[in-house]
């Protein structure tokens, strides 16, 4: 009997089986129904296509980034450019400005002596010794400059002497440099020499020499140049008296002179030359 129930249920179940498996089949091929095969790969592909376009899209927005990144410094280069173009031309306008400036002064110290020619120049270079004082400048012989000339200052401040020339650049040597000699005048009317010095270069300074005690300049006092010779016109200004001391030899005095002018920020200089001969 057992086994009789057995047999009969299995032949049921395998009837049951069949019928689900042909109404599984039927619903996958029914008219506009996706196989089931396709229904798992679209299952399966649709997280990846999803990717795909969220990855698309975020290529798109990198590169519409990078493209609006390239016009921004496109831009801002171009800003750059023009900024430095205008400091360009705000540095000229002051450079010419400053030179009117300087110009305009000359003039009015060249009231003072009609004998006089003035060539103007600019510093080039500094001499890198330690051993001298000197520096280039833009103008030479093709400017009429010579060997011994004054250099000045637009305000009548005697920056050194020519040295060297050449067609189109002269070496001027200053008033610190110590083979310079200079005659030179106190505020009393007295007269000395004004020299460089050696240890009073390293500092910026000069001697005024051969003072006897009856002469000696006071502090502060404006040493301007003799004209004794003819070379150097008179009543170019070289500095103000610091200090008074003895000389080693106690014989006579000296003083340390300070330039009015500071020779390192010189920009333009004027070559002087004398037309009316000797004084």
């Amino acid at each position: 009997m057992k086994r009789y129930l057995k047999s009969r249920g299995a032949i049921i179940g395998g009837v049951a089986g069949l019928m689900v498996l042909i109404a599984v089949l039927s619903l996958l091929f029914a008219p506009g129904r996706v196989s089931f095969m396709q229904n798992g790969l679209n299952t399966i592909a649709r997280p990846a296509q999803a990717g795909i376009r969220g990855l698309v899209s975020t290529l798109e927005r990198m590169y519409d980034h990078m493209h609006n990144y390239d016009t921004l410094e496109e831009r801002y280069q171009t800003l750059l450019d023009r900024l430095a173009e205008y400091e360009r031309l705000v540095r000229e306008a002051e450079e010419i400005r400053e030179e009117n400036t300087r110009l305009r002064e000359l003039l009015e110290f060249d009231s003072r002596d009609q004998n006089l020619r003035y060539i103007d120049a600019h510093v080039l270079t500094w001499d890198a010794s330690n051993w001298t004082s000197a520096f280039t400048i833009d103008r030479g012989e093709n400017a009429g400059i010579a060997v011994g000339d004054p250099v000045i200052t637009e305000r009548g401040e005697l920056v050194g002497m020519v040295r060297e020339v050449g067609n189109s650049w002269a070496a001027v040597q200053t008033i610190l440099d110590p083979s310079v000699r200079i005659g030179g005048q106190m505020g009393s009317g007295v007269s000395a020499v004004a020299e460089g010095n050696f240890a009073l270069m390293q500092e910026g300074f000069l001697r005024l020499s051969y003072l006897q005690s009856g002469e000696m300049p006071l502090l502060n006092d404006t040493i301007t140049t003799s004209g004794l010779g003819g070379v150097i016109p008179k009543g170019l200004v070289i500095g103000r008296v610091t200090h008074v001391a003895l000389e080693d030899t106690g014989a006579s005095y000296f003083a340390v002179i300070e330039p009015t002018v500071d020779l390192f920020r010189l920009v333009q200089v004027f070559v002087v030359q004398n037309l009316g001969g000797e004084e």
